[in-house]
């Protein structure tokens, strides 16, 4: 086996067959290079497309004071866009305004690349009524990306007023106006991950429907080479599946059990049926992508809040009416669903939600109570979360799950396992094993992918990290750990919801990556190969200080953090001002990476009305402070603390958090190594 493996990844990577040019090119990629502006703002005194601003979705806008006022929103991502098609192959920052009863808004990327459809959330913030929030990120976007357009979109249907909005280019402009995107390369040329597995668990993929209405026929040849087993992306989420327009146009009859439509999720069922491909049903009960009108008394958002029984009619019916539609037209396609998706909070306890505002703390235990009662025969129900290994969060998950357990309503654990190469893979192995001991359970890892380290060598060192990965996770099979699934969350960088990061196996002209390498030489004992370019790397151990006196800062944010130059300094006239963020963790992040194997030692002068600021450094599954200060004064103070940046790091980054949401000052922060 291991030398069949061998030859097989050796020709797959030596060199690949291209074919088909991707058509419908709406990016001026075969006209002439044109200009294109550094920055496009929306102009709200101008109508649509005029004022570089576009509706996205079912909903409408109403311009008035230079602001633009989202309403009639039939769905949370309908919103205000600005395209930016000519944007592609660059980073870029939005930024926007918005104010709404909404909990939180996101700005989200959509795009095509080679005929498939992608969403990238950019960055989010909570909302009220009383004041603006202001919304910043960065995101880059694919050179092989057709029709970009950046959309806000809101945590449920109502209104929300945008009062600026904006897209500018990141660094230096790279102008692909005029310039094809690539060719597809041929995936039957690559060997199959499915088949090299197949001693251990399935290998599974997930996929948009647009991959089997796309021309483009390499991706579904991809998914047969390749996989066995298939998630669809999104096509089953219940903003998918909940039919809105009649429900809501006969709330009599339907009071108690939305109608259903399964017009997105057919494509990908055919496909499944077709091919004899198995599936993973994801999800049937989730806080995020459930559309709010569900929990309202006469699906009225305006309204109260529907009761306890009724939520709990309600979550019966839609559970069975989705499973009982799907084995009646599709039968055995389905063999596992993702019952419940992500209950579990990351600062401890239950997530606060809809599900829970209306049923309780017990929904979670209902729901597979209904899911257990309706499921056909062999179908495995499975819980669904990510940070899932970490200590803290297994303990909660543990807790939630074990009446489930007990009460035989549950069958396997979902580890989505969004990972970077900093995860310690024999934790995580641990972490898996507990969930199997202690629950009874299998394994299936749901929605694999692992963030490319910031490092001279980002594929190789990926690559190298997926080997030792998979080699754990083998190991911890063959010990008897019931590792029945390994699904990877998309099929190429490009397709990926996290495709800045590049965490996927595969380009995304469907040639194979390092990272898909790792994972073949973890069954044949291979090196993952050093490509012609590769640098050896160099410990740099300049100082970094920062002052912002140029107005200018390396770092960025942590998660959905805001940062900005502002006066009132320190020491000079200017220092950098964290907030906004959806958590105290949302803070000011700096890569360290470069002194891997030192001491290093951190310095800096802080002010906020938070009780407590902190430096801590980000490693997958630990956050260890590097030092705390006492704040919540309008006075500076100074913070200083050693951390040890262990040999071999490929990706860290430390970052300044506060004890609440209010917004912290910094200034000259200072980074040495001292030893």
């Amino acid at each position: 086996m291991k030398n069949k493996l061998s030859k097989l990844l050796a020709g797959a990577l030596a060199g690949v067959l291209l074919f088909g040019v991707v058509g419908c090119n709406t990016n001026n990629v075969n006209n002439e290079p044109h200009d294109v502006p550094m920055t496009i703002a929306a102009d709200f005194t101008q109508k649509e497309k005029k004022g570089n601003w576009v509706t996205y979705g079912d909903c409408k806008i109403k311009t008035q004071d230079g602001k633009a006022v989202v309403t009639d929103r039939k769905t949370s991502n309908a919103g205000v866009a600005i395209p930016c098609p000519d944007y592609r192959g660059n980073t870029i920052n939005a930024t926007a305004s918005v104010s709404g009863a909404n909990d939180s808004v996101t700005i989200t990327l959509t795009y095509e690349v080679f005929g498939n459809i992608s969403y990238v959330n950019i960055a989010s913030a909570p909302t009220t009524e009383a004041s603006e929030s202001e919304i910043s990120g960065n995101i880059e976007i694919p050179a092989n990306a057709e029709n970009a357009l950046v959309y806000i979109e809101a945590s449920d249907v109502r209104d929300y007023t945008v009062s600026s909005y904006s897209l500018s280019i990141v660094g230096d402009l790279n102008n692909l106006t005029g310039e094809p995107v690539e060719q597809l390369a041929d995936p039957t040329a690559t060997a199959s991950l499915s088949a090299a597995y197949a001693d251990y668990f399935k290998f599974g993929v997930a996929s948009p429907a647009t991959v089997m209405t796309n021309k483009n026929d390499g991706f579904r040849q991809m998914i047969l080479t390749q996989f066995n087993s298939v998630t669809p992306e999104n096509e089953l989420k219940p903003e998918n599946v909940l039919d809105r327009d009649t429900t809501l146009g006969n709330v009599s009859k339907y009071n108690e059990s939305p109608a259903l439509k399964f017009d997105a999720a057919k494509p990908i069922l055919d496909f499944c049926k077709k091919n004899d491909i198995q599936m993973r049903g994801h999800t049937l009960i989730w806080y995020s992508q459930t559309p709010s009108w569900l929990f309202y008394e006469n699906y009225d958002v305006n309204g109260q809040l529907a009761s306890r029984d009724l939520m709990l009619k309600r979550m019966e019916n839609y559970i069975a009416g989705v499973m009982e539609w799907c084995e009646k037209n599709y039968p055995g396609v389905i063999y596992a669903w993702d019952v419940v998706n992500e209950a579990a909070a990351d600062d401890g306890g239950m997530r606060d939600c809809y599900w829970k505002q209306t049923i309780g703390d017990d929904y979670v235990e209902r729901a597979f109570e209904f899911a257990r009662k309706h499921a056909p025969a062999g179908v495995q129900l499975f819980y669904n979360d990510y940070n899932e290994y970490q200590d803290s969060k297994q303990a909660d998950i543990l807790a939630m799950l074990k009446p489930i357990a007990e009460a035989g309503n549950i069958d396997g654990m979902g580890m989505q396992s969004h990972i970077s190469s900093g995860l310690n893979v024999d934790n995580y192995v641990a972490s898996m094993k507990k969930y199997a001991d202690e629950l009874g359970v299998v394994i299936h890892i749901t929605e694999l992918d692992v963030t490319a380290p910031k490092s001279v060598n980002p594929m190789y060192d990926q690559g190298v990290y997926m080997k030792k990965f998979f080699e754990a996770i083998v190991a911890a099979d063959k010990d008897g750990v019931p590792i029945e699934c390994v699904t990877v969350w998309g099929l190429t960088d490009d397709m990926s919801w996290k495709s800045s990061s590049k965490p996927l196996l595969f380009y995304g002209n469907l040639t194979p990556k390092p990272a898909y390498e790792g994972v073949m030489c973890a069954l044949s004992g291979a090196e993952v190969a050093k490509p012609a370019d590769y640098v050896e790397p160099k410990s740099d151990l300049s100082p970094f200080f920062e002052d912002y006196e140029n107005k200018e800062y390396v770092g960025g944010p942590r998660y959905s953090s805001v940062q900005k130059i502002v006066g009132d300094a320190y020491e000079g006239e200017y220092c950098l001002e964290n907030s906004e963020g959806y958590a105290e963790y949302d803070g000011y992040s700096i890569d360290v990476t470069q002194y891997a194997g030192h001491v290093i030692h951190v310095s800096f002068a802080i002010k906020s009305k938070a009780d407590q600021c902190c430096c801590t450094a980000d490693i997958d599954g630990t956050w260890p402070h590097i030092c705390e200060v006492q704040t919540g004064t309008d006075e500076w103070v100074l913070a200083e603390g050693d951390f040890e940046v262990e040999e071999g790091t490929t990706m860290l980054t430390i970052y300044i958090e506060s004890s609440d949401m209010s917004p912290y000052y910094l200034d000259n922060l200072k980074i040495e190594a001292v030893n």
